[in-house]
């Protein structure tokens, strides 16, 4: 394999959908082949891994300073080709610095880069030794420009903690005050694509006819919003923000939900390219309620799940209220059967290995 420089923003242990996509592909990999470069403050610089600031505010272009050092380190490392998950502004970069290097696009990433540099964008990817997309539903968004040949698809793929310590799971369950309530969740970033806010309102609704209680794990930018909606709705006691769990202890939140629920928006800016944390919640079994368009429909059918329309509250509302016990282990059993599908996290890699 080629040495290779992943250059990218999120990287492990940043909790995020692409900082796990790459650092699945590449921890299969030997350290000696590849240098991951990152500015993301929550990594640190370590074994092959290098924390680096790549912007700088006060002078124009911002990443011009990060062209000259990553040109030494790319000597100094004998790097031959470049691995990066961020079109805009990280693949600008990799365009310039003129050595091969690989795209992956995720989505919202793609929209965006269209849509605000449409010419670089265009640049970027026709000069690109491979283009991978995470679904097809992505590779979907760049068809026009006819780039059939570079592109590769590499599904997002699981290898998460499966095994379940029982004590401290009843220990949680004390912790929480759960007992005969019927429990929703959803793991995933604080935006407005996730609707975190709609599920909050049909708690409201549904609070007195059940015993609800609905976990919301994740950090982002609407957190001080749906915190608002919380307090307003006076479901401090039905409703619950966690912003700080450790991969490792999502196990015990996946074991004692009942319904995995995240039914997302779309708009031509913001799509879910594909979703990884419904392969997360099938491989538990968690009957899934999720949006009916984009990257998740390549995953979810209305076989293994309850697939409704955006920001439809009735809707919602109605599908929860339909999921009884026999439902749900129906679900469950074809959701962890769907599952089995994907290839795994080593599988994957190995791909990726070969395009590298």
């Amino acid at each position: 394999m080629k040495h290779t420089l992943l250059l990218t923003h999120e990287y492990y242990p940043y909790k995020g959908g692409i900082a796990n996509y790459c650092y699945s592909l590449f921890k299969f990999f030997d350290k000696k082949d590849y240098l991951v470069i990152t500015d993301n403050t929550e990594v640190s610089t370590r074994d092959n891994i290098i924390n680096l600031k790549l912007k700088n505010r006060f002078l124009k272009p911002s990443y011009i300073l990060s062209y000259f050092k990553l040109k030494k380190i790319i000597k100094d490392n004998n790097i031959e080709q470049i691995f990066t998950p961020n079109i805009l502004p990280l693949g600008s970069l990799a365009y310039f610095l003129n050595i091969p290097y690989i795209i992956s696009l995720h989505g919202l990433d793609i929209k965006l880069a269209l849509e605000n540099k449409p010419k670089l964008t265009k640049k970027i990817l026709k000069k690109a030794k491979k283009i991978i997309v995470n679904s097809k539903h992505t590779a979907e968004i760049i068809k026009d420009l006819n780039l059939d040949d570079k592109i590769e698809l590499i599904y997002p793929s699981i290898d998460i903690k499966k095994e379940c310590d029982e004590n401290k799971l009843e220990e949680l369950k004390n912790k929480l005050d759960i007992k005969d309530n019927l429990v929703l969740l959803t793991v995933g970033r604080l935006n407005k694509r996730k609707s975190h806010d709609l599920v909050i309102k049909v708690v409201k609704d549904l609070k007195d006819k059940l015993n609800i209680k609905y976990y919301i794990i994740g950090r982002g930018e609407e957190l001080d919003n749906l915190k608002t909606l919380i307090k307003k709705y006076n479901l401090e006691n039905n409703v619950c923000i966690l912003t700080d769990i450790e991969d490792n202890d999502l196990v015990y939140y996946y074991n004692l939900a009942d319904i995995f629920v995240l039914p997302q928006r779309y708009s031509d800016k913001d799509i879910e390219g594909f979703g990884i944390v419904f392969l997360e919640a099938g491989s538990y079994g968690l009957p899934i309620i999720a949006g009916n368009k984009g990257g998740p429909t390549e995953i979810l059918s209305n076989k293994n799940s309850v697939l409704i329309n955006q920001d439809n509250l009735e809707e919602l509302k109605s599908s929860i209220l339909s999921l009884n016990k026999d439902k749900r282990k129906e679900l469950s059993e074809n959701i962890k059967k769907r599952v089995k599908d994907f290839s795994s996290a080593k599988d994957q890699s190995n791909k990726l290995k070969q395009i590298l």
